[in-house]
């Protein structure tokens, strides 16, 4: 294969792809994974370009001009699928550093009825002595478009539900929302495919919200009707509690985030988490006899403007744990005004 390539044009013209990408990384900041992901597809393409050529056949400006044109091709196409593909955003975060969240326009949800949830959205179902009230019963459900229940209902989900989530579709809810399981049978939040990770949870200004042994596992983030949904439980001025739950294996930026309302967190388990176990943005509440292992940033994230009462919970291998691997009961009271 040596024989083939023409050391004149490989040579120089890969040290200039390397120097434009020393460039772009000190100039414009370019994150490494992706530099990491166009030098890593030049240097495959340009294997199997030169291991394909014959001598002789095509000249050196043709060779060139084929040269860069497939591996730019390749390039640009990759990352093009992988971004349609994955409407999560966790393969493109990974493939080129850039931690995007695809905006969702469903305001026109806002106003769908019961029956018109029902139709669009099997999973549900209308009680019968109470248009109001939509149920989740007992049952595996795959999910392929992000859920908008509007004002106005009240959603129970049953024991021992499983929602699995398309890539990117996430729960929204407008109303208050019920997910009661037991320890025998929790309700289980998913995503179909492990690889192409699902969005959140989000309850949006409810007067109630309860999560009790409710698992969330391989999801994300979401913006949907312009509001920012950063875990995978997002609860937005709600007045919530989440208990004997488990968040495992989380990719956005919390695993449960408040924004406003008043939200108790207590024996919960939070593994895995990409930041923040629970982050607090404003809002009151309580953070108890909670488990916290490997949260890639802060176990517990509070905002200036939070008046959370947090006490024995257990923190290892987090930034805010005292020490490596070791756990430490905390006790301590953050933002209270006495």
């Amino acid at each position: 294969m040596l024989q083939k390539i023409n050391l004149k044009l490989v040579i120089p013209v890969t040290l200039l792809v390397v120097a434009g990408l020393a460039i772009a990384k000190e100039l414009y900041k370019v994150p490494n994974p992706l530099l990491e992901f166009i030098g890593a597809t030049f240097g495959v393409c340009s294997i199997v370009f030169w291991g394909l050529q014959r001598p002789g056949r095509n000249s050196a400006v043709t060779q060139l001009t084929i040269w860069l044109l497939s591996c730019s091709v390749v390039t640009v196409a990759t990352l093009v699928a992988v971004y349609r593909i994955d409407h999560a955003g966790w393969l493109w975060f990974k493939l080129t550093g850039y931690n995007e969240t695809l905006p969702e326009n469903l305001a026109d949800r806002l106003k769908l009825t019961a029956v018109d949830l029902v139709a669009r959205h099997r999973l549900f179902a209308i009680e019968a002595q109470d248009a109001a009230q939509l149920h989740i019963a007992k049952g595996a459900y795959t999910i392929d478009e992000t859920i908008v229940v509007p004002a106005g209902f009240t959603v129970t989900i049953a024991p021992g539900a499983v929602l699995q989530f398309g890539a990117g579709c996430s729960f929204i809810s407008y109303s208050p929302l019920i997910a009661r399981g037991t320890e025998s049978e929790p309700i289980i939040f998913t995503a179909k495919n492990p690889w192409l990770k699902w969005g959140v949870v989000g309850v949006v200004r409810a007067s109630q919200a309860v999560f009790e042994h409710v698992r969330f596992e391989q999801g994300r983030q979401a913006l949907v009707n312009d509001i920012d949904f950063p875990g995978t439980l997002s609860l937005v001025e709600t007045v919530a509690e989440v208990t004997h739950s488990e968040f495992v294996d989380l990719y956005g930026k919390d695993g449960a985030q408040v924004h406003g309302g008043e939200v108790v967190f207590r024996y919960n388990a939070f593994r895995n988490t990409f930041k923040d176990g629970v982050d607090f943005d404003g809002g009151a509440g309580e953070i108890s006899h909670n488990r916290f292992e490997n949260c890639g940033d802060e176990a517990i994230d509070l905002g200036e403007d939070s008046q959370v009462q947090v006490s024995d919970n257990v923190i290892i291998g987090s930034k805010d744990a005292p020490k490596k691997e070791e756990a430490k009961l905390s006790e301590k009271t953050a933002n209270i005004d006495h």
